[in-house]
């Protein structure tokens, strides 16, 4: 049996942070209702419930702080277009910068 969580979210953004160490350009971040990720995959083509955003996004776990001097280390972080993607099972918090 198939179940459907009705509480999925989708975001996009021209470059993405996932903690501890993925940065990324062009994807689209499924999380649960639980604010878990599972499933990062390029943007191909707009895909229905997806929320666009301009700049960086951030992706930190609840027990991460976040601070300006993380801030200013992940926006001069090299991002790529792919690459092995490993995150962890935890929930996120999102943080937007412009």
């Amino acid at each position: 049996m198939l179940l459907v969580n009705f509480f999925m979210k989708r975001y996009y953004s021209h470059y993405t942070f996932i903690y501890p160490d993925i940065y990324i350009k062009n994807h689209i971040v499924e999380m649960d209702g639980n604010r878990r990720i599972i499933r990062i995959f390029p943007y191909g083509k707009e895909v229905e419930k997806t929320e666009f955003y301009s700049g960086l996004l951030m992706f930190l776990p609840d027990n991460v702080p976040f601070g300006k001097e993380m801030q200013e280390n992940i926006r001069k972080s090299d991002f790529s277009e792919h690459g092995y993607l490993q995150w962890e099972d935890s929930p996120y918090r999102i943080f937007k910068e412009d």
